[in-house]
């Protein structure tokens, strides 16, 4: 591979995102010894993060025309609330639950940024099952919808995102501010769920 070819790829948007997000992005939301209250915990946060920011992207026509399945991305607020259900949350509670606040609109840009957000995190869900199966397996079994949401297809899903993200791009979107936006949520997000990064050890399943 030349030096010119290299060089052209690591100046690809999603290549400087992966560079420009590595020291803020949470690559084991759920270190260490977890209990089903931290599990429980975390999904809660995820739902308030995910329901607002759900709602903002899906008003954005923009996204779609980006990434065309944008749509069905948004929908992990759904399989959240199925798992919290699954927790014993009732929907009462998850409607009362509280939510990040966002914009009512974001530019292109910005809704950009925060996708990469969405689907960076939903990347490793798959990994973090596996890891959590092994001290939660009852509830994993029966509450790990959202982990799971892209099954085998996610490898496939990140890469299409990529792919549309490079595009817009080219085709004149600000890559500085997507990448910008990106590193912003990354770090809003783990101050919304710093609660449960790092669990303390587990307690008592009654």
């Amino acid at each position: 591979m030349s030096q010119a070819h290299v060089a052209s790829l690591r100046s690809t948007l999603t290549a400087r995102l992966r560079e420009a997000t590595a020291m803020v992005r949470d690559r084991e939301p759920l270190a260490g010894r977890v209990s089903w209250l931290d599990y429980r915990i975390y999904l809660l946060r995820m739902y308030g993060f995910h329901a607002a920011l759900e709602r903002v992207l899906m008003s954005s026509r923009q996204v779609a025309m980006v990434v065309p399945d944008a749509a069905m991305r948004n929908h992990k607020a759904a399989l959240l609330a199925h798992d919290l259900i699954a927790l014993r949350v009732s929907p009462r509670e998850l409607a009362q639950l509280p939510r990040m606040t966002f914009a009512p609109s974001l530019a292109l840009p910005d809704a950009l940024g925060w996708t990469y957000v969405v689907e960076s995190t939903t990347l490793g869900g798959k990994q973090l099952a596996r890891h959590l199966a092994r001290q939660i397996p009852a509830e994993i079994e029966s509450a790990s919808a959202y982990l799971g949401c892209y099954g085998d297809e996610a490898p496939e899903r990140w890469r299409a995102f990529g792919v549309a993200l490079d595009r817009c791009e080219e085709a004149g979107c600000d890559g500085d501010r997507v990448i910008a936006a990106a590193r912003d949520g990354f770090l809003q997000l783990r101050a919304w769920v710093s609660p449960v990064l790092q669990p303390q050890p587990s307690r008592i399943h009654a």
